[in-house]
């Protein structure tokens, strides 16, 4: 199996990372204020759906960004 070339390599690894920390994130806020005896995948899915419409836009336009500026910085070194 050939390995990826980088510029799908990195793209794939921060889109993993994103999806594991909005979703583990709310998961580790929810097990430490959860009443005792209290549900879990209720009170998780309900931070999740209060997390993700903010996070989820605010990881995309971070990435471009940042992708831009690198590109611009690369673009001025060369």
């Amino acid at each position: 199996m050939e390995k990826l070339p980088a510029r799908f390599r990195q793209p794939i690894v921060g889109l993993c990372i994103m999806i594991v920390m909005i979703t583990c994130l709310p998961a580790i806020l929810v097990l430490q204020n959860i009443p005792e005896g209290a549900p879990f995948w209720p009170a998780w899915q309900n931070a999740l759906g209060q997390v993700a419409p903010f996070a989820i836009p605010l990881a995309v336009a971070s990435a471009l960004v940042f992708n831009l500026a690198a590109n611009a910085f690369i673009e001025k070194v060369q």
